[in-house]
């Protein structure tokens, strides 16, 4: 595997972050979503967020999508992977109970009729998309790999402290790549990290590997940002992301080599 199965001594350990989403929940198809406030189906661009396991509601990635859509300058949705069923602050349920509710091919299939539902919305606005990006946060990561393919979706890729990504998933990948990785992670751990490097390089695609001192699995959404290291790294992971997915984007006549002015 080039990244383990989420751990719930990992992947459940949160730090709300303070501030006010400025987007909301809309319906698309059959499935709800945040959205930021700039969204709409006149759109040429979009990023997707495919969120860890506290799915669309979670304050911190409603943040985060925010502030990619301030510095992209076109709409952020995050897509309800966990089909409304997230896994709870409260810590009453297990993740391994948790996980059961939530199988491979039932997640696939989820993801698979939003974007025929975004695809039609698209259509029927007789919009036609020209860049669509994607990240997925750890849970996330392995489906967004799916959309990242030679015949996949989307065009650009980052994945932030990666889980349950196995090395066919990793292989089949035909788009650039931005990986965010944290020193100490179990999930995605030194070994794995740099059997990532070799399939990603032996796959000759552009692909760029970070990694951040004093930083744990989790940082870049759900990290402690009153610990100065941890801020900086969450920062500097979504300004490398953003540069990443401008100098990647063909349709962006801006100059995308400079410094990212969010």
């Amino acid at each position: 595997m080039s990244s383990n199965p989420p751990s719930e001594n990992c992947c459940a350990k949160v730090t709300l972050h303070s501030g006010k989403p400025q987007g909301s929940i809309e319906k698309i198809g059959n499935l709800n979503c945040y959205v930021t406030s700039n969204f709409n189906f006149n759109s040429e661009k979009y990023l997707f967020i495919f969120p860890d396991i506290f799915g669309i509601e979670l304050v911190n990635t409603q943040l985060v999508a925010d502030k990619f859509s301030d510095c992209l300058n076109y709409p952020v949705i995050i897509i309800d992977i966990v089909n409304n069923d997230p896994f709870k602050l409260d810590g009453l349920l297990d993740f391994p109970q948790w996980k059961i509710n939530h199988p491979v091919e039932l997640t696939v299939n989820l993801i698979k009729e939003f974007f025929i539902d975004f695809e039609k919305n698209l259509k029927n606005n007789e919009t036609k998309a020209k860049f669509l990006a994607g990240i997925g946060y750890c849970f996330g990561a392995k489906y967004l790999s799916h959309y990242l393919t030679k015949d996949g979706l989307l065009d650009v890729g980052a994945f932030a402290h990666p889980s349950f990504v196995d090395e066919d998933e990793l292989s089949a990948i035909r788009k650039p790549l931005i990986i965010s990785c944290a020193e100490t992670d179990s999930i995605f751990p030194r070994d794995l990290r740099f059997k990532s490097e070799e399939i990603l390089s032996n796959s000759k695609i552009p692909y760029q590997i970070d990694l951040y001192s004093q930083t744990e699995h989790g940082f870049a959404v759900r990290g402690d940002m009153t610990v100065p290291q941890v801020k900086y790294a969450a920062e500097k992971a979504l300004t490398d992301q953003v540069l990443f997915f401008k100098f990647h984007d063909s349709s962006d006549s801006s100059d995308s080599s400079g410094a990212c002015k969010c």
